[in-house]
């Protein structure tokens, strides 16, 4: 990571805190974005613009040499890093900003007094147009100095609503894909049954077809019969027609039966439905089923790049989220400190970590009261171990 991210990532951080402040320049003509500052540039850029249209507006103004380079989050801070004074970039997005809320700002340009200014806020917050609202109020020339606080506050808590509700949603969509693999599991059994009393019932009815063609030629022997013991065998006959009797008997059952085996098989050869399970069906799970984690992100420093994707699995196997930090002087403290304070508990390899992450995690873990847990090896195992023991801890905790 280039040292322009580290000092954009900590400028940044250190803006959150503060409330937005507002340059006043001439009366009648609406502020630039580079007049506006504080807390507001990081407000503006994240609700009222676009990744994508961050990237073009990098490709166009040649901002980043390569902007590919760079995830979401770098992106960001640093067109809010850039808005802080008038540039080419900064003019480019406030260009765009009026173009794509043109009817906003011509809306309120007649705005005069505070009860005004809140009307049009509150209206526009209840009608979904949050967007245009913020960025035609947070320039006007008329603005009132209460009234900024006001918009910035309710932006600030928008954005911890949505996390809120993403969060929610997001466990909501392991729910139905776990219910959606049982049922998908419980379908292929009963398909499978279906083949095997399928392919049982032919052998049966190719048993019974053979049988009924060996009792042809038996059928024919009696006839012959029946014509000998016309001219003085009448005993022979007798027992001849006693044995076509009993062969006329044996048919007919063997008739019937095969009768019954086609109608069973008519109803085997129609898909059976697959019902839901019970609103009370109970599912048990096994007792070597891994801790849920119960949608906790956890956090590993350091480690081995080729390892860290094994240890995202044996997360998210167990209904978590991981996201790492390589503990060396790559990523910058400003966003250890940032990770940190996302994390439920933190992990860090004793033997492949630098001294200054060790010293760092520690610090902001007691700090903010977070967990975190040494491991003798950076391998999966270790860690896997390290998170049962945690689960453990938790549950004589809470017990």
């Amino acid at each position: 990571m280039s040292d322009a991210l580290q000092l954009v990532s900590s400028s940044v951080l250190e803006r959150l805190s503060q409330p937005p402040r507002v340059s006043r320049g001439e009366p009648g003509v609406r502020r630039r974005i580079w007049e506006i500052i504080g807390a507001s540039h990081c407000s503006i850029i994240g609700t009222c613009l676009t990744i994508a249209e961050l990237r073009k507006i990098a490709r166009r103004t040649r901002f980043l040499a390569d902007e590919q380079r760079y995830n979401d989050y770098h992106i960001h801070g640093l067109f809010v890093e850039a808005m802080s004074e008038d540039s080419a970039v900064s003019r480019a997005v406030q260009k765009h900003l009026d173009a794509k809320y043109e009817g906003a700002i011509r809306k309120a340009k007649a705005l005069d007094g505070e009860e005004a200014f809140l009307d049009y806020w509150e209206k526009a917050v209840d009608n979904g147009f949050v967007p245009g609202a913020y960025w035609a109020l947070i320039g006007h020339p008329r603005l009132p100095a209460g009234v900024d606080t006001r918009i910035f506050g309710d932006i600030h808590m928008m954005s911890h609503i949505c996390g809120a509700a993403h969060r929610g949603e997001a466990r909501e969509i392991a729910e139905l894909r776990r219910e959606k693999a049982e049922i998908a599991r419980r379908f292929v059994s009963l398909v499978a049954e279906r083949n095997e009393e399928i392919a049982r019932q032919r052998g049966e009815i190719a048993r019974l077809s053979a049988a009924l063609r060996e009792l042809a030629p038996l059928e024919a022997e009696c006839e012959r019969l029946r014509r000998e013991a016309t001219s003085n065998r009448r005993a022979e006959l007798d027992e001849a027609l006693r044995e076509n009797a009993i062969l006329r008997d044996d048919r007919a059952r063997l008739e019937q039966r095969l009768e019954r085996l086609l109608t069973r098989r008519s109803r085997v050869d129609a898909p059976a439905p697959v019902a839901p399970p019970p609103p009370s069906e109970i599912v048990v799970k096994p007792q070597d089923e891994p801790m849920d984690l119960c949608g906790r992100c956890l956090l590993y420093v350091g480690g081995r790049p080729r390892t860290v994707g094994r240890l995202q699995q044996i997360v998210e196997q167990r209904n978590g989220s991981l996201i790492h930090h390589d503990g060396g002087m790559e990523d910058s403290r400003a966003m250890l400190s940032e990770l940190v304070r996302r994390a439920d508990a933190v992990f860090f390899p004793v033997d492949c970590v630098s001294h200054r992450a060790v010293d760092a995690v520690k610090s902001l873990c007691e700090s903010r009261g977070i967990p975190y847990c040494p491991l003798r090896s950076a391998s999966a195992s270790a860690f896997e171990r390290a998170i049962s023991e945690l689960g453990r801890a938790e549950t004589a905790a809470s017990s």
